[in-house]
């Protein structure tokens, strides 16, 4: 659900984002969690994750709600972020709806 979040956020707002196991978390992607970016937490947070990334200044949603519904909710966030930017959410950037491939190579 966060690799799927994370590309529902980069095609409709432009914006990088990663995905981690929780506690991959703490080593390595808390350091560029701060004031105006988003944490968000799918499933149940191992102990102690959402303390360390609100300590950041990040916004963090941590909810107990089925980790489906955290990805329809994830979209609010990226086409506010879109239609603050200027990016169209609903036609993103250099994406088509159908990848053809050829015969005999790409």
């Amino acid at each position: 659900m966060a690799l799927e979040s994370g590309l529902k956020m980069r095609e409709a707002a432009q914006l990088w984002t990663e995905s981690y196991p929780h506690l991959e978390y703490r080593h390595g992607p808390i350091p560029i969690a701060h004031s105006g970016r988003i944490v968000w937490v799918f499933g149940e947070p191992a102990p102690g994750i959402v303390a360390d990334a609100a300590a950041t200044g990040a916004v963090v949603v941590a909810d107990d709600l089925d980790p489906i519904a955290d990805l329809v909710r994830v979209q609010f966030p990226a086409v506010g972020r879109a239609e603050a930017a200027g990016p169209d959410p609903d036609w993103p950037r250099s994406l088509t709806r159908s990848v053809v491939l050829r015969p005999g190579g790409p």
